[in-house]
């Protein structure tokens, strides 16, 4: 008798050739998905990206400190026409800079020889850009009139203070010598008349409005010097007009410091 050979199974010898095809697969899928990651990593938004690089700068740049340093005098200059006619137009903040850096700027350059030659200084602190008005230049030793020789720079601070909305505060500081007259009993009576002095003049000679005003004084005990000599003193006789931020105004009231 003749044995048959058994055949072959075609469909059993077929499956093992075709086990690569699902290896290949698997690889095509993952270099698809590696290269679709890459092409969306390559896509960021230029918009927010744009945004975040301005707000890194403006924190890398700011201005403000609390300690108060001066105001940087490489500033750009002031915006076309502001010399010549300051009312009728508002400060807004751009997306570049803030409300106080445009303030800033518009005061340093408008102030500009002022501030250069050093008989105005001009500070960024806490609680506001502080203008400092030596009292050599607005009042006579001992008293809280305001001189006439003051009179043509308070007018072109004031074209300033119309620019902008924020809240105006001023300080009045003395040296540590005591005041004894009938007008002014002692240095806090002094410092304080010399605010309500500038307060008075800016609602009464150019009509700003009161509510954005205040008027304190401090007598002798806020000095930015030592009061050992005569340079000391006459640096910690002075009058401070503050901007203050937009976001920490502050309502306005008339009163002596402690």
């Amino acid at each position: 008798m003749r044995l048959r050979r058994a055949r072959p199974n075609k469909a059993a010898g077929n499956t093992g050739h075709e086990r690569w095809l699902v290896s290949y697969a698997d690889f095509v899928t993952l270099l698809l998905a590696f290269f679709v990651t890459m092409y969306a990593v390559t896509r960021l938004d230029s918009e927010k990206l744009g945004i975040a690089q301005q707000s890194i700068n403006r924190a890398l740049n700011a201005p403000v400190f609390l300690g108060g340093f001066p105001v940087d005098s490489g500033l750009d200059k002031s915006p076309a026409g502001l010399s010549g006619d300051l009312v009728g137009a508002t400060l807004v903040r751009t997306p570049k800079k803030s409300q106080m850096e445009e303030v800033s700027k518009t005061v340093q350059g408008e102030l500009k020889d002022k501030i250069d030659s050093g008989e105005l200084k001009l500070l960024h602190t806490g609680k506001g850009l502080v203008l400092r008005l030596p009292e050599f230049l607005f009042f006579d030793s001992g008293q809280a009139a305001v001189r006439p020789e003051a009179r043509p720079l308070l007018d072109k601070l004031t074209g300033i203070l119309k620019l902008i909305p924020n809240n105006i505060v001023i300080e009045g500081h003395t040296d540590n010598r005591p005041i004894h007259t009938p007008q002014f009993p002692s240095n806090w009576e002094l410092s304080t008349a010399r605010a309500a002095a500038l307060v008075r003049f800016f609602i009464e000679e150019h009509q700003l409005d009161p509510a954005r005003l205040g008027a304190a004084g401090y007598g002798e005990y806020h000095p930015v010097a030592a009061n050992d000599d005569d340079k000391g003193r006459q640096a910690n006789r002075r009058v401070e007009l503050i901007i203050r931020p937009m976001e920490k105004s502050i309502k306005p009231q008339i009163s002596a410091g402690k």
